[in-house]
């Protein structure tokens, strides 16, 4: 495997914040690109405000603004600047940076850095081969665009929330998991990488806007298109399918021990009744089909619940797997956290951080035959890049930097 990481020639300009822009920017970063994230000492990202830590019960020492495995987790392989946006010479250094940059990510308010001087039309007439992409919740244009959002709002606009729960239950309201963020920055990724092989062929930017509800409404695509073309309202369904069955979340042995099965088709069926020793019932007639299964799920959950509870999750994975049979156990952090495929593949990396010393993060799940994306830093501290990027990269002199510090230009 090749060690030539593939967009070292990029450097970027990360004005996103909380997850879904700062995770698009990350990475960028674990595949070479140098990302400078901008910030505000005294308005700070706030994936920095998720408060202290623990391990084991005791709470980590150092600044909590710096120790978050959440911010962490988003913002590795950065470096990390902080300006005054809102003083013109703030804007003037981010101005004389803009030419040797190539991309720029925000997922701010439409208008926001407009505001500020760094909105797309000012920046491109400085640098024209400028890539920036813009994630705001409903896009730059249309009559919703001033929508202020975060990802349960913009799952709950788009009907994503409405189908989380179980049958004839209230729906939950929110989800514990912003499923949005992770969805938009992938979303968001496949244009922006195909734009930046573009641009090396035409020289030419572009600005990419994306709409974090749109991408999300994809994942809805079946019930959307159910009602437009059938007229039917899709409700919570809880862990069922409308053909396979069983499938569903089922209790093996020991306190909250766990398994997901789906079987797929009629011949996985009688794979999973010989496992379960032909019991009588299982061999009738009126189980043989999945329609007819899949009608009379809740009796039938009721019947393999009681069968797989008798058994261990991984004997079970292990024997349902071996005839065909899609069985996984359904893990807790702590299981993950040592789960052999998940070591095989090298998802978690160990980093240092020179706070909160060594910690492990999350790398991106894919490789490629010439490079697998790998993180190379832990997050920065807040300002840790200051005296690189406007001395060294911009020529300030030390008593010119030592002025913008003093008047809050560098705050």
């Amino acid at each position: 495997m090749s060690n030539i990481e593939p967009l070292k020639h990029l450097r970027v300009l990360d004005f996103s914040w909380v997850w879904s822009g700062p995770l698009v920017a990350a990475t960028l970063g674990e595949f070479g690109a140098q990302v400078i994230k901008v910030e505000h000492g005294k308005r700070l990202d706030n994936s920095r405000l998720r408060g202290r830590p623990l391990s084991k019960g005791i709470a980590l020492e150092g600044p909590s603004i710096e120790i978050g495995p959440y911010f962490h987790q988003t913002n590795h392989d950065k470096l990390s600047i902080t300006l005054d946006l809102k003083m013109k010479e703030a804007q003037d250094l981010l101005h004389q940076l803009i030419p040797s940059c190539d991309v720029i990510i925000e997922n701010l308010s439409p208008g926001a850095l407009d505001r500020v001087g760094m909105g797309y039309e000012e920046v491109s007439k400085i640098n024209p081969r400028l890539i920036y992409l813009s994630m705001s919740a409903v896009g730059q244009t249309g009559p919703m665009n001033t929508m202020r959002a975060y990802a349960p709002i913009m799952s709950s606009y788009c009907g994503f929330e409405s189908l989380i729960g179980y049958p004839d239950e209230q729906s939950l309201g929110m989800m514990n998991f912003g499923y949005g963020d992770p969805n938009a920055a992938i979303h968001a990724l496949l244009p922006l990488l195909a734009c930046i092989k573009e641009v090396q062929e035409t020289k030419k930017g572009q600005h990419i806007d994306m709409s974090q509800i749109e991408g999300l409404m994809t994942v809805t695509a079946e019930p959307l298109i159910d009602f437009m073309m059938n007229g039917r309202q899709a409700s919570p369904v809880g862990n069922r399918h409308k053909k396979m069955a069983p499938h569903g979340i089922y209790p093996s042995l020991g306190v909250d021990q766990w398994v997901s099965i789906a079987v797929a088709n009629d011949t996985q069926w009688l794979s999973l009744v010989d496992k379960m020793g032909r019991p009588k019932w299982a061999c009738q007639s009126e189980w043989i089909h999945s329609d007819a299964r899949a009608k009379q799920s809740q009796e039938l959950d009721d019947v393999i619940g009681k069968w797989t509870q008798q058994f261990e999750a991984q004997v079970l994975v292990k024997d349902l797997r071996g005839v065909g049979i899609a069985c996984s156990p359904v893990q807790d952090i702590e299981a993950q956290w040592v789960d052999p495929h998940f070591e095989n593949r090298g998802l978690r990396q160990k980093v240092n951080h020179p706070i909160s010393g060594p910690e492990f993060l999350y790398r991106t799940p894919w490789k490629m035959d010439n490079y697998a994306g790998h993180i190379k830093s832990s997050a920065p501290i807040l300002g840790q890049d200051n005296e690189y990027v406007f001395k060294t990269i911009l020529g300030l002199t030390q008593q010119r930097y030592e002025e913008l510090i003093s008047s809050g230009v560098i705050s």
